[in-house]
């Protein structure tokens, strides 16, 4: 009985447990993993018959942790089957091939060749001038480490940035994205692995040195590419912000240079101080005068002052993590690498265990005021009241980065002050039903 109870597996007796559970937040059992044959995969057989192919499917777990043996051994399996399926090696169909190569160095010139060409006197025909070849009148990223000799696909119609050689050239994050999706064979160069020749060698880079190689270079942090590859898997297209390098002092908004105050504005100042009433505590709130609508007391009871988002202000700097480090696109939004439109969504990376408070006032303020000016705009946007306030004139998108997970945090700049509820009126005429005509009692 003992070894039956040890080797019991318990579920939940209730079924709507198990169905409000999501699968995505449990342990997976990658034991199914063991099922497929990697010695097909190697020979290429499964790959080139599309009937062999087949994708694995989820397996059952456990929703209830036990301190039994059984299912300590049914974890342990599991950890294995992953274990063995992550290392196992990666493979390039020989056709979709695409090789690029590390250049720690920065984006360079590509070396002249040795062996200089016979002159046109030589040969007897004018040769034409050596020289780079037209140009996409784009300039290179200096954060750019790997470069493609031959791209293709349609990943670099919105990633990269294509030199006067025809090269295309990689930022840290974009190049170990494709490495990471098994788009990209990166080589590491001869100059580093000793090699006769330039260019780039047979030894290809492994996950684990583009990670060392990638991670930590020009302010690329673990956290930036978690949020990086996961939008990029969803479709959104992704390029760096200003904001990037932490070091720098950012100055946001415009300069503003210092104006004296007109005649007019000093006026309206003394006009507003010589009307407002400083009687609102001791005498009534709404003040002595003649009222000719419920409006104008509405007005006078507004005696609290609000912050109107539109009035210019002195810039503020901001401080990291709250800076706005990525610019986001949407798949449907027409995107082009020689004039990217306005983004969809601006969006600040925080690390959860280095910033674990919620940021401050100011914090805020200087984020958002780093952004445009974005009032809501649009019919919808007029009629409905919530949307406008959700909008707000200025809003940025907080990536809060915890131990991988990522939640997204989207604040607005919302002008509260600016809608006025007593401006909107009633209905115009009775409700349907509200209003009863008196009948005649005779014919």
């Amino acid at each position: 009985m003992a070894d039956a109870d040890e080797a019991a597996i318990h579920s939940s007796s209730t079924p709507s447990t198990q169905e409000d559970t999501d699968l995505d937040d449990e342990t997976q059992d990658f034991r199914i993993l063991n099922n497929l044959t990697f010695a097909r995969i190697l020979t290429g057989t499964s790959l080139s018959d599309p009937s062999n192919a087949s994708l694995p499917r989820r397996g059952e777990k456990d929703f209830e942790p036990n301190p039994t043996l059984h299912q300590a051994d049914i974890l342990s399996a599991s950890r294995n089957a992953m274990h063995n399926a992550l290392a196992h090696p990666r493979l390039h169909f020989p056709k979709a091939r695409i090789i690029a190569v590390y250049s720690p160095d920065g984006p360079t010139p590509p070396p002249a060749p040795k062996n200089p060409e016979p002159s046109s006197q030589e040969t007897g025909s004018e040769t034409p001038a050596r020289g780079p070849k037209k140009g996409t009148g784009i300039v290179i990223h200096p954060d750019a480490c790997a470069y493609v000799i031959n791209p293709k696909g349609q990943h670099f119609k919105s990633l990269g940035q294509a030199d006067s050689w025809g090269r295309v050239w990689l930022l840290p994050e974009e190049a170990l994205y494709l490495l990471e999706r098994g788009t990209l064979d990166i080589r590491w160069p001869c100059s580093m692995t000793g090699e006769d020749g330039e260019g780039p060698s047979e030894l290809p880079m492994s996950l684990q040195a583009a990670y060392t190689c990638f991670i930590g270079r020009d302010g690329l942090t673990v956290e930036r590419f978690s949020v990086f590859s996961g939008l990029r898997r969803l479709g959104y297209v992704v390029s760096r912000a200003p904001g990037w390098y932490d070091s720098e002092e950012e100055v946001t908004g415009a300069v503003q240079a210092r104006q004296w105050p007109s005649i007019n504005g000093l006026f309206g100042k003394f006009w507003d101080w010589f009307y407002s009433s400083n009687s609102t505590a001791t005498g009534p709130v709404a003040g002595l005068g003649i009222h000719r609508s419920y409006n104008d007391i509405f007005r006078k009871l507004a005696i609290i002052p609000w912050y109107d988002p539109v009035t210019p202000k002195p810039p503020q700097r901001t401080t990291p993590p709250f800076r706005v480090v990525y610019h986001i696109y949407k798949p449907s939004t027409t995107f082009k690498k020689t004039a990217p439109p306005p983004p969809d969504f601006r969006v600040a990376v925080i690390n959860a265990q280095t910033q674990p408070t919620i940021p401050t006032l100011s914090q805020l303020g200087a984020l958002l005021e780093s952004t445009p000016l974005d009032p809501p705009r649009g019919e919808k946007m007029s009629r409905l009241l919530y949307m406008r306030l959700r909008h707000g004139y200025r809003n940025v998108v907080l990536a809060i980065v915890d131990h991988g997970v990522v939640s997204y945090l989207r604040m607005g700049d919302a002008a509260f002050g600016k809608e006025r509820i007593y401006d909107k009126g009633g209905l115009n005429g009775p409700k349907k039903g509200g209003h009863l005509h008196p009948k005649g009692n005779g014919r």
